[in-house]
This record gives structure tokens, sequence and C-alpha cells, in this order.
């Protein structure tokens, strides 16, 4: 029976810890443990109440996380940079909250005007510092979100050869950086890989680690409950 897919993923600044949004749900999973889910999954207002009223509320397409316990979601053509720490006191400036926005994507990241990107973002993945891999149909660009600039544009299945004849050369779900050195989670439908993600080389021509695609039920068994509650 298939799954319904993953919309958007992002790494926690927890160790070996991820979010992973599927409709207008999501959980947060500890993805080196048996990936285990460790709170949900829940609704996106019951566990980020600040997103009620947003374009966010019923549904994140695409997430990256920045430094400490910041990230920018998206949905559609809007998004947000916010602090998602559900530990942060009330009384505290680095409390959970939209830090900026929603705003246009275009408007965010001025870079992307003109660009398929302002439109709407697949799937992203921060590589290091304050670049990040964006991704749209079957093609990507490296963008540094500090600076907003991008510098390379590529389609997938030259960027990263190892995805040709894969489900993922012609798109991407979602994906999250690892707390293992150029290493990656990529999604599509219900299958998963992990990738290498080499920054320095131009395109980036990262490799599949573990040998092939695998299917998300085999190993992610734990998160089946948030794929198959989000209808």
């Amino acid at each position: 029976m298939p799954i319904t897919p993953i919309d958007a993923a992002f790494k926690s600044f927890k160790h070996n810890e991820c979010y992973i949004f599927v409709k207008d749900k999501f959980a947060i999973v500890n993805y080196a443990k048996k990936h285990e889910i460790l709170k949900g999954p829940l609704h996106i207002v019951a566990g980020l109440p600040f997103l009620a009223g947003t374009p966010f509320e019923y549904g994140i397409d695409c997430a990256f996380n920045t430094q400490n316990n910041e990230a920018y979601i998206f949905s559609e053509d809007c998004c947000s940079k916010i602090n998602y720490d559900q530990h942060s006191t009330n009384n505290s400036h680095h409390q959970a909250q939209i830090l900026t926005g929603p705003k246009k994507i275009a408007s965010m990241f001025t870079c992307l005007r003109g660009t398929a990107y302002e439109h709407g973002i697949d799937a992203a993945i921060r590589t290091h510092d304050h670049m990040v891999l964006l991704f749209k149909g079957n093609a990507y660009a490296l963008m540094d979100y500090h600076t907003d600039h991008v510098h390379a544009n590529h389609y997938i299945r030259n960027g990263f050869k190892t995805l040709v004849g894969t489900v993922f050369e012609n798109g991407i779900d979602a994906a999250f950086k690892s707390d293992t050195k150029d290493e990656a989670y990529i999604f599509k439908n219900q299958y998963y890989a992990c990738i290498n993600i080499e920054y320095y080389a131009d395109p980036f021509g990262g490799h599949l680690l573990g040998g092939r695609v695998k299917r998300i039920h085999d190993d992610w068994s734990n998160i089946t409950a948030l794929l198959n509650c989000a209808d």
C-alpha cells in the first residue's frame, strides 16, 4: 500500500534528531537510533502553535536548519525564519516563534527572484556555514542564504551522477543534512537514500552511501505512524 510522501524535513540542533513533516502533521525523530519517534505525530499547530494562522498551518513544503535552534520553512511561494525550540522559556527572546516573515520567497531571498525557486522549493540541504542546496524538480541551486547569492545551478543528473537512473533523478521531496560530515538523507515517495554531499567540488558529484536506494518502510518503520495518519 503506497505511503503518504514526506513533504519536508530539517535537522534539529539536538544531536541525531530531525523534524519530519507530512501534510498537516510532524514528528521529531532520532534518525540514528532505529529511527525512533521522540515526539508526535502532532498537528503542526499543536506542536508549533506560533504557526497558527500562517501559510504553514496546514503543511510545510521544504525546510532547512541554520544555526542553533533556527530554521527556514517554506510553503508554496512563502517562507519564514523560525525558532523551533519547544523548551525555550516564554520570557526569553529565544522562545519558539516566527523570527522573520511570512514573506514571499523572492522578498526573503532576492537572489531567487526571476527563478523557478521563487514559486516554491521542493527540498533543501544545508551543507556548511551559510550554504544550502535548493532542489526544484530535476534541478538544484547552491545558495548562500547569508549573503543572498546563488553560486551555482545544475541538473540533479549532472551534479549527482550517482542518482541517475534512480527515483531521485527527476526530483526530491524532502531532505536534511545529518550530523555526520558530508552526509544527507533524501526522500522521494516511498524511497530514501543516504548520500554524500561533498561541497568542495563543482558540481558536487555526491555518491550513494550504502550502495543503493531503499524503501522508507524497511529502515524507517517507526515513522509509518506519521506517514499513514496524514490522510
